[in-house]
């Protein structure tokens, strides 16, 4: 009994993970003409980096909080400013609850991989 108590334990250890279950890269547009904003969560940090997508120039980098809430996602900024993510309905983007029109945070974020 004590060997399949043991076993279940080490299997739930095993399957909880260790990182946030939002790491990743995300990227959305904010408005017609940009800025393109990405977002690259690792752990308890995300780095928000703003990009001129037609000069090819970084507007701003900030390392923000980031902190998984069971379905949610919160990002605070320097300011003490919190957004509130869910995943999307395609399972692998976010859907912004309070960002959009002039919050300078886009709504809609796609994943993606930074290396391709």
């Amino acid at each position: 009994m004590l060997g399949k108590v043991g076993f279940l334990f080490g299997l739930c250890v095993g399957l909880s993970g260790c990182g946030n279950a939002f790491e990743g890269s995300y990227r959305a547009m904010e408005g017609v003409i940009g800025p393109l904003v990405a977002i690259d969560v690792k752990g308890n940090k995300a780095t928000v980096v703003k990009v001129d997508p037609f000069r090819k120039l970084v507007l701003s980098e900030q390392t923000w909080e980031a902190v998984s809430n069971g379905e949610k996602l919160l990002l605070t900024d320097r300011k003490g400013k919190t957004f509130a993510f869910n995943r999307s309905v395609d399972e692998r983007g976010l859907e912004c609850l309070n960002c959009g029109l002039g919050t300078g945070m886009p709504s809609s974020w796609q994943q993606f991989d930074p290396n391709n």
